[in-house]
């Protein structure tokens, strides 16, 4: 090497400064590994976190279904109760008329009875009627009592 060439070339470098460099290095090192590692081990903990929560998450989610599946049914039962009570009510007026309908024929049949009573019994009435058990309007003679007293 000519005298030249060693002009041109930087003095060596200080202890200090090669101290220095040395701790640099390690630290972009160590931060280098750092970000290397840091997204697998966030991945890890991920996986790890999954793997803890996803039978309960499912568990949950066959749960909610199934309360589901008994919500739609209450609300199907809720509907038809009130279809059932919006159509009683309209029945209500027809149950009135059936009620005075009745009250005007128990008014007709004590009338009747009246009437009846008032005048004595009919000549060619032989037995008195007895109501049938199917009430139909359809009536029996009336049995005697064949009974030994």
């Amino acid at each position: 090497m000519s005298s030249k060439d060693k002009e041109d070339l930087p003095p060596p470098p200080s202890k200090e400064l090669q101290a220095r460099c040395r701790i640099l290095a390690e630290r972009l090192s160590e931060s280098a590994h750092i970000v290397d590692h840091d997204p697998s081990l966030a991945l890890y903990r991920l996986q790890e976190h999954v793997t803890k929560s996803l039978p309960v998450l499912v568990h949950r989610k066959y749960q909610m279904k199934h309360v589901n599946a008994n919500l739609q049914g209450a609300c199907y039962d809720l509907d038809n109760a009130i279809t059932a009570v919006e159509s009683m009510k309209k029945a209500s007026s027809t149950f009135d008329s059936i009620q005075e309908q009745l009250r005007n024929c128990l008014y007709y049949k004590q009338q009747l009875d009246y009437e009846s009573n008032r005048t004595g019994p009919a000549p060619n009435a032989s037995k008195p009627l007895k109501q049938s058990k199917s009430y139909h309007g359809r009536a029996t003679p009336r049995q005697e009592d064949s009974s030994p007293e």
